[in-house]
C-alpha cells in the first residue's frame, strides 16, 4: 500500500467497501484488505485491496488515491499481469479523488 493521508485512507477504504458491497449484491464471494473481512491471498507477493469470485470468474480491485498512484505502480502491474493470464480474470484500478 502506498503512502496516503488519513483523509485519503478513509476515502480509499470507503471505495473498497463500496465495491465489496456491489460485488456481493451481484452474487460474488468477496475478500478485502479491510478490518472484519477475510483477506485476499497474495498475488505476486502483494495483497490486493479486494478480490471477488463467482465460479471460475475472478475480479481483482486496487483502489488508489492521488497520494498512492505513483508509489503503487509496480503492485498494479503485478495484479494486471496475473489477471492477463486468463480470460476469466479481470483487474480493475479505481482512483478516488479528494473531496472538495
Amino acid at each position: 500500500m502506498g503512502d496516503r493521508t488519513k483523509s485519503g485512507q478513509r476515502q480509499h477504504d470507503q471505495a473498497v467497501l463500496n465495491w465489496v458491497q456491489q460485488m456481493k449484491t451481484a452474487g460474488f464471494k468477496v475478500k478485502a484488505d479491510l478490518p472484519n473481512i477475510p483477506k485476499p491471498v497474495k498475488i505476486g507477493g502483494d495483497i490486493p485491496d479486494a478480490v471477488a469470485t463467482k465460479g471460475k470468474i475472478i475480479k481483482v480491485l486496487e483502489v488508489e488515491t492521488p497520494d498512492s498512484m505513483v508509489s503503487d505502480k509496480e503492485q498494479r502491474a503485478k495484479f494486471r499481469n496475473w489477471a492477463s493470464q486468463s480470460d476469466l480474470r479481470t483487474f480493475f484500478t479505481k482512483i478516488v479523488r479528494k473531496n472538495k
